[in-house]
């Protein structure tokens, strides 16, 4: 499965992608969390956004072994 890293992520990992091998039917959740301990949980804390196959995910999202997942950090504004 390829996971996409976009700005401030994407620079503090120091990669855009990354390929990881999972089963079907792994949540964004379980996804997180083990993204969180390969790079630190300051990465990937709860309210990070994800994207599953282009489209915005939840917790809860099911992701399969063909779908692409793309993580953004939460955007802030002034």
């Amino acid at each position: 499965m390829k996971i996409l890293y976009f700005a401030s992520l994407k620079e503090n990992l120091k990669t855009s992608s990354e390929s990881i091998e999972l089963e079907n039917n792994t949540s964004v959740k379980q996804l997180r969390d083990l993204l969180a301990k390969k790079h630190g949980e300051y990465y990937f804390p709860n309210n990070i956004l994800c994207a599953v196959n282009q489209e915005i995910a939840t917790d809860t999202t099911l992701i399969q072994t063909t779908d692409e997942v793309a993580f953004y950090p939460p955007v802030t504004g002034g």
